[in-house]
């Protein structure tokens, strides 16, 4: 049986689910079939767990054990005939293959502009039960993005049709992505990340069209004249005002862009890993602050933390009173390591 399908119909449940978020690719949610605790609105004992590729949903509080089919036969029967047929459709059809990236040429369009994302519907066109929509709104990304998000049926004939010399092999199967375009700062787009929706799937599919430097998002909507914070990743970016993402943890690729501006480097929460760690420690190197987040603080990034409750306001405060730079940095970098 498909994970990707189960996790989908998961996700269209998610709105009628109280309390309902994902954390690492485990749904946790107030369970429907016993109520949760009458006495505390705030406990959540549901939870949808993968085993043997296949969702199940537990209640710690009842000890209710349902399959995603029956879960959904008890919980929307208007709904069970819709997963029913889409299983049919599934079982029938080819299971996409891994696709890889080929990087044979580089990509010889220039004037594209916005052309590309015209034949797509943005995530705030989409009926609200849309999977796309569903997702989106399980990472608890600000609605007011929604109309900058990107929906595409098949992201690699997509993503092929516009930059061939980069997309050359033939593929055959799903590939549902939420497209973020990358625009400079005079709002011309410049190229595209295109987050997949299934966890069969390659994660990101990355385009340009231009010989930018790399995959900076949200240029085209900072204010030079203020601090800058830059994140790793494009969701993340969305939960911090004048923000923008580069992608991965190499901070150097702002330098094009941002040269002399007031910036912060925040990335992700991985204390154990030493690339993230010595990216900070290089980072303080060459002059930047850089926010070394606190031992209380466990999710691994931003939007982890937005989805386990936190407000972005406080988050944003988290950051503020965690930046340092120089020395005071570099003490505070090496006990965040411990």
């Amino acid at each position: 049986m498909s994970e990707w399908l189960q996790r989908k119909y998961i996700l269209l449940l998610s709105n009628t689910l109280d309390q309902f978020k994902e954390k690492n690719g485990t749904f946790n949610c107030r369970c429907p079939i016993c109520g949760d605790s009458q006495k505390n609105k705030h406990k959540a004992r549901g939870y949808f767990l993968v085993k043997q590729g296949e969702y199940k949903f537990f209640c710690h509080n009842c000890n209710a054990t349902r399959s995603i089919e029956n879960f959904i036969k008890e919980i929307a029967p208007s709904l069970y005939q819709e997963y029913k047929l889409e299983l049919l459709k599934e079982s029938n059809s080819e299971v996409a293959p891994v696709v890889k990236e080929s990087f044979s040429s580089k990509p010889t369009f220039s004037e594209l502009n916005k052309k590309p994302f015209k034949e797509l519907k943005a995530i705030s066109q989409l009926h609200h039960n849309h999977a796309a929509v569903q997702y989106i709104k399980s990472r608890m990304i600000p609605s007011n993005y929604h109309y900058k998000l990107f929906y595409v049926e098949n992201g690699y004939e997509w993503a092929k049709k516009w930059l061939p010399e980069k997309f050359q092999s033939e593929f055959k199967g799903n590939d549902p992505r939420v497209v973020m375009p990358m625009c400079d700062k005079k709002g011309k787009c410049f190229g595209a990340v295109a987050r997949g929706l299934l966890p069969t799937q390659q994660r990101y599919l990355k385009m340009l069209w231009t010989e930018e430097s790399g995959f900076v998002y949200g240029l085209d909507t900072v204010d030079i004249a203020k601090t800058i914070y830059v994140v790793e990743g494009q969701f993340d970016s969305m939960f911090l005002p004048n923000c923008i993402a580069v992608g991965s943890m190499h901070f150097d690729l702002i330098k094009k862009h941002l040269p002399d501006q007031d910036v912060v480097i925040i990335l992700d929460n991985e204390p154990r890993s030493p690339g993230t760690a010595g990216q900070l420690t290089k980072a303080v190197e060459r002059g930047y602050k850089v926010c070394v987040w606190p031992s209380h603080i466990v999710e691994k990034d931003i939007n982890d933390m937005v989805m386990t409750g936190m407000d972005p306001v406080d988050i944003k405060q988290i950051i503020d009173t965690n930046t340092h730079s120089g020395l005071k940095a570099k003490l505070a970098i090496t006990a965040w390591k411990k």
